[in-house]
C-alpha cells in the first residue's frame, strides 16, 4: 500500500495601509513584520524551490498564499519599501561588524547576516523582478507547486453561519483574487483557522472547488466515524472531498519537545533591536521609534548559565537534517500502522499543514528542515503528493457529516470570541447585515454610489479578519488590531450613512480609496443574495 505525504505551507500577513506605512508607528512595526517574513520565508522558499529543481529533485509542495498577502506583495509601493528595508539592514550590518571587532564570533555572524540581506536584495530585484507572487505562479505552472485558494480575508466562517451571503462574498473574492494573481483556477480550498461548521461546504463547492482540509476534531467527533480514520479522504455534502490535517504536526515542530526547541537552533527571542541603545541601531531604528526585530540575532537556544552563547549556523543546518530524517521515519511508521487498519484502499496519506508565521517565529531554520524532508521522503518509503491527485474517485469515497471544529483556541475558536474581543462581533455582524441589504437596494448603480458600495465592501472584508480578534486576545500588537478594526468599521458606517442621506464627499471617498489600495477591482454585488 502506498504511503503518501502531503506538505502544505500556509502563509499569512495582516493588511497594512501603505499610504501611511512610514508615518504611523503601529504600521511601521507591522510593515517590518511583513518584510521579515519576505526575508526569512518567502524569498528563501523560492530559492529552495529553484534549488530543488536545479538538482532534479522530484517534489510536490502545497502553498496557501492569501489574497491580502498577494495584493501587498504585488503593490509597487510595498516592493519599493522592501528594498529600502534591505538597504537599511545592510547598512546596519556594516556598523555591527565594526562594533563587534573585539568579538570574532559575533562579528562573523554580523557579516553573514549582512551578506544574506545583500543576496536577498539581488534575488528580489534581479532574479524575481520584485514580484514574488509571479515567481510562485511559475513554479505552479511547472507542476512542482500547488497553490490552494482561500477567502479574501481570514474570516472565521462559523461566526457567519447565518449569513450565507457573507461567506459567499469571501469565497468569491478569494477566487477572483486567485485568478488575478495566479492566472488559474484552484482545486483546493483552505479554510481560515480550519473553521468549519455544517453547511459551508455547499458554498465552497458551488465555486468549483474539489476539496478542502479539516481539523482532526471535525472527523473524529462525527456521528459516523471515517472507516479509514484520518489517513484517507472522505466526501461531505455536495461531494466536496475532505482531507484531515495531521493533528500531531504542530507539537512535533514547535511543541515543548518539538524539533524547533533544540538548543542549537537560533534564539528568536533575542535581537539587538531590543538590546542595544537606539542610537546604535540607526538607520533601522530611529529616535523615538517603537522597537522591533532588526534580524541581527547572535544567540542560540542554549539557556545555560553562560550569558552569551553564540549561534552556529552549520550546526543548526546539520540538526535540521537529523530532525528531517527522524520526521520522515516516524511518519512512515505511523502510515504503516494506518495501512494495517485500513480497508480496501490503495494508499494512506498524512497531510501536514505548516503555519509559516507561527513556525518561523519560533524556528527560523524550519525551511532547511522542509527541504531535507523533501529530499529524504523517498528513502523512508513516502511519496510526496498533492491533495488534488487524490480526488479523482470522489464519488466512491465514504460520505460523512463533519463536526463543528477549528484549529484556533482549544479546537472551537473560542479565543476569537472571548471577553477581550467579543465587542467586535456586534459591530461587524451589523455591518455585514447592512452590506447585504445595500447590495439588494442598489442592484445596478453606477458612478459615486458604486464607488461607495465597492469601498464599503472592501472595508467590511477587512473588518471580518479573525486575526484582529486573535491579536487582541493574545495582546500581540493589540493597539494596531483595534485601530485597524475601528478604521474599517467607521469607514463602512460613513459609507452607509452617505448612501442613506444621498450625500457624499468626493474628496473623502478618493482619500479612502487611496488609503485602502486593496481589491480595487471589487464589485459590491458579491454580497447579493444568491437566487
Amino acid at each position: 500500500m502506498e504511503k503518501k505525504l502531503v506538505l502544505i505551507i500556509k502563509t499569512y500577513q495582516d493588511f497594512i495601509r501603505t499610504a501611511d506605512a512610514n508615518t504611523v508607528l503601529h504600521n511601521r512595526a507591522r510593515l517590518n513584520s511583513l518584510f521579515d517574513a519576505v526575508s526569512d520565508s518567502y524569498l528563501p522558499l523560492l530559492n529552495m524551490l529553484g534549488r530543488l529543481e536545479a538538482e532534479n529533485t522530484v517534489y510536490k509542495l502545497g502553498l496557501v498564499v492569501p489574497p491580502v498577502l498577494c495584493a501587498m506583495l504585488e503593490n509597487p509601493k510595498i516592493q519599493e519599501l522592501y528594498v529600502e528595508y534591505l538597504d537599511k539592514r545592510i547598512a546596519l550590518g556594516k556598523k555591527e561588524t565594526t562594533r563587534n571587532k573585539n568579538a570574532p564570533e559575533a562579528q562573523q555572524l554580523a557579516k553573514n547576516i549582512s551578506e544574506k540581506y545583500a543576496a536577498l536584495k539581488k534575488d528580489f530585484v534581479e532574479t524575481y523582478k520584485s514580484n514574488i507572487i509571479a515567481a510562485f505562479a511559475e513554479f505552479q505552472k511547472k507542476g512542482l507547486v500547488e497553490i490552494l485558494g482561500t477567502c479574501a480575508t481570514d474570516i472565521f466562517m462559523p461566526h457567519y453561519a447565518g449569513l450565507e451571503e457573507a461567506i459567499s462574498a469571501q469565497v468569491e473574492m478569494g477566487l477572483q483574487s486567485y485568478k488575478k494573481s495566479f492566472g488559474d483556477i484552484p482545486d483546493g480550498f483552505f479554510l481560515p483557522e480550519f473553521g468549519y461548521t455544517p453547511g459551508i461546504e455547499k458554498i465552497i463547492r458551488a465555486y468549483g472547488y474539489s476539496y478542502t482540509i479539516l481539523h482532526a476534531r471535525s472527523m473524529l467527533l462525527t456521528d459516523e466515524l471515517p472507516v479509514n480514520g484520518i489517513f484517507y479522504p472522505v466526501r461531505i455534502e455536495t461531494s466536496l472531498v475532505s482531507f484531515t490535517a495531521d493533528p500531531e504536526l504542530e507539537e512535533a515542530l514547535t511543541g515543548e519537545e518539538g524539533y524547533g526547541q533544540n538548543s542549537v537552533y537560533r534564539n528568536e527571542n533575542r535581537d539587538i533591536g531590543f538590546e542595544l541603545e537606539l542610537k546604535k541601531l540607526t538607520p533601522v531604528l530611529e529616535e523615538n521609534s517603537v522597537r522591533f526585530p532588526t534580524g541581527y540575532k547572535y544567540w542560540k537556544k542554549d539557556f545555560s548559565e553562560e550569558a552569551d552563547v553564540s549561534y552556529e549556523p552549520e550546526l543548526a543546518a546539520q540538526q535540521a537534517q537529523t530532525d528531517a530524517l527522524d520526521f520522515v521515519q516516524k511518519r512512515s511508521e505511523c502510515l504503516e500502522k494506518a495501512a494495517e487498519c485500513s480497508k480496501d484502499v490503495e494508499y494512506v496519506t498524512s497531510v501536514c499543514c505548516i503555519d509559516d508565521n507561527a513556525t518561523r517565529k519560533q524556528w527560523s531554520e524550519y525551511l532547511l528542515w522542509v527541504e531535507a524532508v523533501i529530499k529524504n521522503a523517498g528513502k523512508a518509503g513516502l511519496t510526496l503528493s498533492f491533495c488534488r491527485d487524490m480526488v479523482e474517485n470522489q464519488f466512491n469515497l465514504q460520505k460523512i457529516q463533519p463536526y463543528y471544529s477549528s484549529g484556533a483556541g482549544e479546537g472551537y475558536g473560542e479565543n476569537l470570541l472571548s471577553s477581550k474581543n467579543c465587542w467586535m462581533m456586534r459591530y461587524v455582524r451589523k455591518a455585514t447585515e447592512r452590506m447585504i441589504d445595500l447590495a439588494e437596494r442598489f442592484p445596478s448603480d453606477t458612478g459615486l454610489k458604486t464607488r461607495l458600495l465597492n469601498i464599503g465592501s472592501v472595508e467590511l472584508l477587512l473588518a471580518q479578519s479573525s486575526s484582529l480578534a486573535k491579536m487582541i486576545e493574545e495582546d500581540d500588537s493589540a493597539d494596531f488590531a483595534e485601530e485597524r478594526f475601528k478604521l474599517s468599521i467607521n469607514a463602512f458606517t460613513s459609507v452607509f450613512d452617505s448612501l442613506g442621506s444621498n450625500t457624499v464627499s468626493t474628496e473623502w471617498l478618493t482619500c479612502l480609496e487611496s488609503q485602502d489600495n486593496l481589491f480595487d477591482w471589487v464589485n459590491y454585488k458579491i454580497f447579493s443574495k444568491k437566487k
